[in-house]
């Protein structure tokens, strides 16, 4: 017997480990597949001290995403048992070079992986058995994948719902894209303006002050205004993939509203590319001595050279404040810089890319895809009284009209449930979203479209006194309506600069935004 220090391991100890795919057609659940575990170790004089169970996770994806199969791991490092047994070759793994990685690790801990449904024999017969099984589980996999796709594109060429989310529209009760009238309106609302020569910014600031949020209840950004009025869908145009419907969807505004849309978007992107100065925090720097905008402005030298500065609006109006300017590049920099240095360090990332993901998983909750496969199987019972009836021997013309009618809605919804599951399965990973964020960081801190985009996506607010800045930074759920001066705590209009060693950061109450000082 080993000593007390040592985990022991009783002779034919085993755990159990399930999963149940939510892409799978085929599967058991996952009590079902424990049951039958548990009773192939009872007939194999196996004990079982423990269950390992992951629900609704695809075998093809990454197995690191599998907590329930992760703690197993852990646990046979430890020494707690001496075999792992699935239900089937695929509940293990579908991917075969992620399954032997695996089993191989298994392997150095002593621990060999059976299978309940699938006896697999000792010495190489076993191993070509076991090979061959795991190829055609990865086979079914990539199949499953590539008929959703094709589910998908039958959808499509139908005009029907794919799981992709428009403003202004609704699944209607036919499968197909209906407007939602609240929401429609507003998408008229926000090509309205933007027609008017507003930029983007201009009218997300229009529908702040209006109480006008997204579906979050969070201000638009400029970035999603641009999306919507370049999106062609409005004048209904059907759009999946390579797919393209004229009117195959309902239009929310007409032709000539979306072309004139387009015409003043590269009216405004000629302008800016003909060399006109872009202040890239107009709207969002503020004077810290009397709240009012710092706006663009230049001047010219005794010499003749141009220079460019952000000036406090008041003082400009001579209403007296006496805040002084300070130069474009400066004030953008230094912004810039502190994005890039402090909020997207490496640690910050890190919790930014966990804050996406759980604002991922929370966007999940509001989908349709309950209410579908709800709506599949009240549909999938009427189906069945309605053979029940035939077989009673209950039959007329209009019955059979009523099944027909049924089996096409089942066949209708069971393609847009699997659609809706494979669209879910494709959102993006939290690995994404760190390269996503590191490539501000790796980018060329001169070049203007990354200052940008750094600016755009990052800053809610600057407040610019003349030694220190204050800056707000949206977190990950939304830009939030600029944060008033007076409603910063006073710890940060109070301390110096030596008190903070230059920054100091705190969440702004009842909001998404963090609030840093910055000595200039």
């Amino acid at each position: 017997m080993k000593k007390a220090s040592t985990p022991t391991c009783a002779p034919r100890t085993a755990v159990a480990y399930a999963r149940y795919s939510s892409a799978g057609q085929r599967d058991v659940s996952i009590e079902q597949q424990l049951s039958e575990i548990h009773a192939f170790a009872q007939r194999e004089g196996y004990t079982i001290v423990h269950d390992y169970a992951d629900h609704a996770r695809s075998g093809y994806k990454n197995t690191s995403a599998r907590a329930a199969f992760q703690a197993m791991m852990s646990a046979a490092e430890k020494g707690g048992f001496d075999t792992v047994i699935s239900w089937k070759v695929d509940r293990f793994g579908r991917n075969r070079e992620e399954s032997a990685l695996y089993k191989g690790r298994l392997r150095r801990f002593g621990v060999r992986v059976l299978y309940a449904m699938e006896p697999i024999p000792e010495g190489s017969a076993g191993v070509l058995l076991e090979g061959m099984l795991e190829a055609t589980a990865e086979w079914y996999s990539r199949q499953l994948s590539e008929n959703v796709s094709r589910g998908m594109l039958d959808n499509a060429r139908r005009c029907l719902y794919n799981g992709t989310r428009v403003l202004g529209y609704v699944r209607g009760a036919d499968g197909r894209y209906a407007i939602q009238p609240e929401e429609a309106a507003l998408v008229r609302s926000i090509f309205a303006l933007y027609c008017t020569g507003l930029s983007a910014a201009s009218v997300c600031r229009k529908l702040a002050a209006q109480g006008v949020t997204t579906s979050r209840g969070k201000p638009f950004a400029p970035e999603a205004i641009l999306r919507i009025i370049s999106n062609p869908r409005y004048t209904g145009l059907y759009i999946w993939g390579s797919v393209e419907i004229p009117d195959g969807m309902p239009a929310i505004i007409d032709k000539e509203t979306f072309e004139e849309a387009q015409r003043m978007k590269k009216k405004t992107a000629r302008h800016i590319e003909q060399g006109a100065v872009d202040y890239l925090l107009t709207g969002k720097a503020f004077c810290g001595d009397c709240r009012a905008a710092m706006i663009g402005d230049s001047g010219t030298s005794k010499n003749g050279t141009r220079f460019y500065y952000y000036t406090c609006q008041a003082h400009k109006a001579r209403k007296g404040c006496t805040k002084k300017s300070i130069g474009k590049d400066r004030l953008e920099a230094a912004v810039v810089d502190f994005v890039l240095d402090v909020v997207l360090s490496d640690d910050q990332i890190e919790k930014t890319a966990d804050a996406v993901m759980a604002l991922q998983a929370e966007e999940l909750k509001t989908s349709p895809l309950a209410a579908m496969e709800a709506e599949l199987r009240e549909t999938q019972k009427k189906i069945d009284n309605i053979n029940d009836a035939i077989a009673a021997g209950i039959w007329n013309s209009s019955t059979s009209a009523k099944l027909k009618e049924l089996e096409d809605a089942a066949e209708t919804l069971r393609v847009s449930v699997e659609t809706l599951r494979y669209s879910q399965s494709q959102l993006i990973d939290r690995d994404r979203v760190i390269f996503f964020l590191h490539r501000f960081t790796k980018g060329d801190r001169a070049d203007p479209l990354l200052r940008r985009h750094v600016i755009e996506t990052f800053i809610n607010s600057v407040y610019v006194f003349d030694d220190h800045l204050l800056i707000a930074v949206n977190n990950v759920d939304g830009i939030e309506n600029r944060i008033p001066l007076e409603d910063i705590p006073d710890e940060f209009l109070a301390c110096s600069d030596s008190d903070t060693n230059g920054v100091l950061a705190a969440t702004h109450p009842n909001t998404s935004v963090t609030v840093y000082r910055l000595a200039m």
